[in-house]
């Protein structure tokens, strides 16, 4: 990508250094809970020297910073992320994997131990319980009290200590997150139910201490098993760039060298079963290579002698050589690493309003607890210690931290399956409130495969030679139309003082004279009134959707095109209707041929020959209506239109300048992800209402139970942990693919005027 230079190295760190000076790194972070942790991040990271911004995402456990290299190195920055209390982590890697695996055992090791003290202390307290009053002895009574305490402290002591430890830190840094009230609540009921012991009469609450435990450990580890499979996709993308490679010295042997060593031009061999190290091109015979990580494209591919390699594909035929084209910070799977943790790391402006929700609810639950104190104290002495634990147990806002950030986490995930990168974290939203869908034809409705058809020439140049001109002119573009004139391209016709003009054309020098390239209106800029007149008149003898090659003196020659509709675009277009949307073409391309494109795919609307701002005007114009739109484009062209969306697709295949812009990325060519990815999206929302509406509807039920005195504290600890496990699983339904008629009947079914203007 020109915006920015990716560098992945397996088992180091993500970052780059983009075109403002900027560096750029994201990294995991080991034990960050809540809103509280992400602000104490944010406020470790800030004070630094030469730091510029500071993304944290609770959700996804990722730390983005934007920093000086010149005052600021990337070491300071993680020590003090490990000085506020937390574990930075490389993103992938044997590190990374090894703090997985890590935290998932020392989960379960927690939950085990809090699961079998809690079921024997519930045996030990139940003759307390069951005996009727004076019913029990007094030595027996004390004997189940000790019991319950041994077996219960052991479970305050290890598998409680991530709360104490979370709140000690939050207090420490003069937050309330989560772990606050939690650590409050056991330790006021451990700590009165080992003075009623000692003191051998009085309620005990050792039941209620580890059920509160295991429940809430159960609830986080089924949070961090959702959190950890969701980030599954970036991941295998950030894994799928090998450590090594196999370089071939001049006289024909190999050398193992460590890929960020490659450069390009050196070739390189790559055996069966390995990894494409950087983007390469194949240099004889064929490959059969796998590249579903990369384009998502099930079946491999087979690729012959002159064709691209791109970088994190697997070669699954036999040993084949290449030329590499790019370093490993340039190459195809680098970049789009790059692109995916950017939005992995920004943190959505949903999750952020629901995390400062959670914050001033954690102030509340403390000054609520104080009154329900007073209250009963005032009433009734004797309740006011229960009645005030199980108001701190059962408004424990972990259900309303998890409400959001679970479910953005899980449809990152889902879109990540469907071949759509999420790299802005706001993406998911938009998406979901999209009313218009807005196409650019060429590389997107179409395969990008231009075919010149005719070519005409006017004067004293041959065919041969125009063609030759042209493919000189395109050599560096991206434009699909480049490819169509590679074929032509002749060792003796070179271009120098390149220029691009997007939406236009391209202009440069060739043996001394200055061509120009492209629509019409550009080539012909520079002739005469009287020649662009005569020139004009002689194209609308041929095709006024030609691309036109010209001189400084006149008209050269002239290039009819032609390009194919993809098989999947009319019945994703279909889709994209069913579901309520407008779609739109907008294009740069002659208005015959878009007329053409439009009529093929049963489009009703389609602009031809725009220019980037006339398309942004077009935008604009559906904005100020009402309009919601979804931009989908792939060129240079694009940038300005995708920035100026609601919410823009980038085609994996398209410039660099259009995927900066973009805020989802499409790997597969297929435009079916899009209507798939718009029915993902609001289902997202839509589970997301359902999360917020259950966790106000249960504090709103809980609290005043609560308070006067009808929930017992074990009772309010199943009550708090079974809403937050609500959540979760409810969340984790958006990542898994629907069935196949709800996808149709329920999932696609368009927004109702209110919800779009929501």
């Amino acid at each position: 990508m020109n915006a920015a230079t990716p560098m992945v190295d397996r088992g180091s760190h993500v970052q780059w250094t983009g075109e403002d000076g900027l560096t750029r790194t994201v990294f995991a972070v080991e034990g960050m809970r809540c809103a509280g942790c992400a602000r104490s991040i944010e406020r470790a990271i800030g004070a630094l020297d030469g730091i510029e911004r500071v993304q944290v995402n609770v959700a996804t456990a990722r730390v983005a910073v934007d920093w000086r290299a010149d005052r600021t190195r990337l070491g300071d920055i993680l020590r003090a992320v490990g000085q506020a209390g937390f574990r930075p982590l490389p993103l992938a890697g044997e590190q990374a994997d090894q703090s997985f695996r890590l935290e998932r055992r020392t989960a379960i090791k927690r939950i085990g131990l809090a699961g079998l003290g809690m079921m024997q202390v519930m045996m030990f307290v139940y003759g307390l319980y069951a005996a009727d009053p004076g019913g029990i002895d007094p030595q027996l009574a004390q004997y189940l009290r000790v019991v319950s305490m041994l077996v219960a402290t052991p479970v305050l002591l290890y598998s409680g200590a991530p709360f104490f430890s979370g709140a000690w830190q939050n207090l420490k840094r003069r937050t309330l997150g989560m772990d606050v009230p939690v650590a409050a609540a056991i330790a006021l009921a451990y700590g009165a139910s080992v003075f009623n012991t000692l003191r051998g009469e009085g309620e005990v609450y050792f039941d209620s201490v580890t059920m509160f435990i295991f429940f809430l450990l159960t609830g986080r580890f089924v949070e961090m098993t959702v959190r950890q499979r969701s980030l599954s996709g970036s991941e295998a993308l950030a894994r799928s760039v090998p450590a090594t490679a196999l370089r071939v010295r001049p006289g024909g042997s190999t050398e193992r060298v460590h890929v960020g060593a490659l450069a390009s031009g050196d070739r390189i061999s790559i055996p069966r079963g390995s990894v494409v190290p950087v983007d390469c091109e194949l240099l004889e015979g064929e490959a059969l290579v796998d590249e579903s990580l990369v384009t998502g494209e099930a079946k491999p591919v087979l690729r012959r002698a002159g064709e691209r390699l791109l970088g994190g594909s697997v070669n699954v035929g036999h040993p084949v050589h290449a030329l590499a084209r790019t370093d490993v910070a340039g190459s195809t799977i680098a970049s789009l690493v790059s692109l995916l943790e950017r939005g992995r790391a920004e943190r959505p402006r949903l999750a952020s309003a629901a995390d400062r929700a959670a914050a001033r609810f954690v102030f509340a639950i403390l000054l609520l607890s104080a009154a329900v104190a007073i209250g009963w104290w005032i009433v009734d002495p004797s309740r006011a210690f229960e009645a005030t634990l199980a108001v701190l147990v059962v408004t424990c806002p972990c259900a309303l931290s998890l409400a959001t950030p679970a479910v953005l986490a899980a449809a990152t995930s889902r879109l990540t399956r469907l071949g759509l990168l999420v790299t802005n974290g706001d993406a998911i939203e938009r998406l979901a409130r999209v009313t218009t869908v807005m196409i650019d034809k060429t590389g997107t409705l179409t395969t990008g495969a231009v075919r010149i058809t005719r070519t005409h020439t006017f004067g004293e140049l041959t065919q041969q030679r125009a063609r030759a001109i042209a493919a000189a002119l395109e050599r560096d573009s991206s434009h699909p139309l480049a490819a169509a004139f590679g074929e032509f391209a002749e060792p003796g016709v070179t271009a120098t003082e390149i220029r691009e003009y997007p939406g236009a054309g391209v202009e440069g020098c060739i043996d001394g004279v200055t061509w120009r390239l492209g629509r019409a209106e550009f080539a012909l800029a520079g002739l005469r009134v009287d020649d662009t007149a005569s020139a004009a008149s002689t194209l609308d003898a041929v095709s006024r959707d030609a691309i036109v090659l010209a001189s400084p003196e006149r008209l050269e020659a002239c290039f009819v095109v032609a390009e194919d509709v993809r098989s999947d675009a009319k019945a994703a277009i279909d889709r994209l209707r069913s579901a309520g949307l407008e779609v739109v073409i907008a294009s740069g391309d002659g208005r015959a041929t878009v007329s053409r494109t439009a009529a093929a795919l049963g489009i009703e609307e389609a602009y031809g020959r725009l220019t980037p701002e006339q398309k942004v005007e077009l935008l604009r114009e559906r904005q100020r209506n009402g309009k919601r739109v979804l931009m989908i484009g792939d060129g240079i062209n694009d940038g300005p239109v995708l920035a100026a969306a609601d919410v823009s697709c980038a085609m994996g295949e398209g410039s660099a300048v259009a995927q900066a812009a973009a805020d989802l990325l499409l790997l597969n060519p297929s435009l079916g992800a899009i209507a798939a990815g718009v029915a993902t999206a609001r289902r997202a929302l839509g589970v997301m209402r359902q999360n917020l509406t259950w966790a106000l509807a249960y504090n709103v039920c809980a609290v005043p139970l609560a308070a006067l005195g009808f929930v017992p504290p074990w009772v309010a600890a199943i009550g708090m942990s079974a809403s937050s496990l609500v959540v979760v699983l409810n969340a984790g339904r958006v990542a898994r693919s629907p069935r196949a008629r709800s996808a149709h009947a329920r999932v696609l079914m368009p927004l109702s005027p209110e919800e779009a203007a929501a």
